[in-house]
């Protein structure tokens, strides 16, 4: 048995995890800055809690409720100028991974004023990031035990990794969950499900990884096969994608992801998709690639969700609304940029290409 783990988040888990987590927010300091959007943190109930227990705890609180989907840098810069001059001395993200991706930014950049953004990004940053608390109301991004921050620059996706951006605590109640709607419980549910399965096909996936991703696969995959925009989502159907979701998050950040991800983003970017169907459109075309590259683990992967490859990619298709997308020829040629030398490619089992990234786009959505 050979593995590579590392995972340093304290996760409290359940529906009294912020009350029980008290202690550990006092130990990080007496001010904060909380970052959400607009709706989900109130809606969810988790920002009442929060501000009950900080209340409790005598924690002083900064609220900064400017972020949107795919989160701007420009909001974190905004936030992280707000923190530093109330002297936060820790950062609380709430909300998906918009909020959370943002949480992560401005605690470090909070820590360290007037870093420019080519500075920001290419971590020349001379002070630690303030520590962080998350808190998930969705249940599909894993940004909760990622080091990864993903923003928006001038209309496109750039992001920033590493060991510094781990949160020092996770707060993981499925309660939170309880208002997402429908859209976003599908999309946020394709975005775990691609999340495990793109690092469950890794060259580097590994024993406990593969256990892991053995336990999201299926725990989402039968959520997915439930979705109707009538269903009622019980607390045991919200429970069951949250914490597929949580399995798949750990899976994400020991290997990442494969080419669905990058390609995700152009969808996101320039065709309005949300980013887990965005990612969702090109995993039928990744399990096809792994069913001619890693046929064994393959047929592993179709015993363990009980079903075989053209159901699952007819669910995937159909959730994702792949067929509504269509593209030029020249808009297709003017990605090849952001097609080149991707570090996914050596993610995926035979490895992918450049060339092979524009043939899929073509068979896809030119019309």
């Amino acid at each position: 048995m050979n593995f590579d783990f590392y995972m340093p988040v304290r996760v409290v888990s359940g529906r009294t995890a912020l009350a029980d987590s008290a202690a550990q927010l006092k130990k990080l300091g007496d001010s904060c800055m909380v970052v959400t959007g607009k709706r989900s943190a109130k809606a969810s109930g988790a920002l009442d809690d929060l501000t009950e227990v900080l209340r409790r705890e005598k924690i002083s609180c900064t609220v900064y409720d400017g972020i949107t989907e795919n989160p701007l840098l420009s909001s974190c810069e905004e936030a992280a100028a707000l923190a530093a001059e109330k002297k936060a001395a820790f950062v609380v993200g709430i909300g998906g991974g918009s909020p959370l991706d943002a949480a992560k930014a401005i605690a470090a950049l909070a820590a360290n004023p007037g870093l420019d953004r080519e500075g920001f990004f290419q971590k020349a940053w001379k002070n630690p990031p303030l520590p962080i608390v998350l808190i998930g109301t969705t249940s599909g991004t894993g940004s909760e035990v990622s080091p990864t921050s993903v923003l928006t620059v001038d209309g496109v996706k750039k992001s920033v990794s590493g060991p510094e951006l781990y949160a020092s605590l996770a707060i993981a109640n499925p309660a939170y969950t309880g208002t997402m709607s429908y859209n976003t419980t599908v999309s946020t549910g394709l975005d775990a499900f691609c999340h495990a399965v793109e690092g469950y096909f890794s060259p580097a996936c590994d024993d406990i990884t593969g256990y892991l991703a053995e336990k999201a696969m299926p725990m989402v995959y039968r959520g997915l096969k439930m979705m109707r925009p009538e269903m009622e989502m019980t607390p045991a159907f919200r429970e069951q994608m949250y914490y597929g979701s949580l399995w798949a998050g750990l899976v994400l950040n020991a290997h990442g992801t494969s080419f669905p991800h990058p390609y995700g983003y152009v969808l996101t970017e320039n065709h309005g998709i949300p980013h887990g169907k965005a990612c969702a459109v090109f995993l039928p075309a990744l399990l096809l690639h792994c069913a001619q590259y890693a046929p064994e683990k393959m047929e592993r992967f179709l015993r363990v969700l009980d079903t075989d490859l053209p159901a699952v990619n007819q669910l995937l298709d159909s959730l994702s609304g792949v067929e509504r997308i269509s593209m030029t020829k020249e808009e297709i040629q003017s990605y090849r940029k952001r097609f080149t030398g991707l570090k996914h490619y050596a993610n995926t089992p035979g490895a992918y290409s450049e060339e092979q990234g524009l043939r899929l786009f073509e068979t896809l959505f030119l019309k």
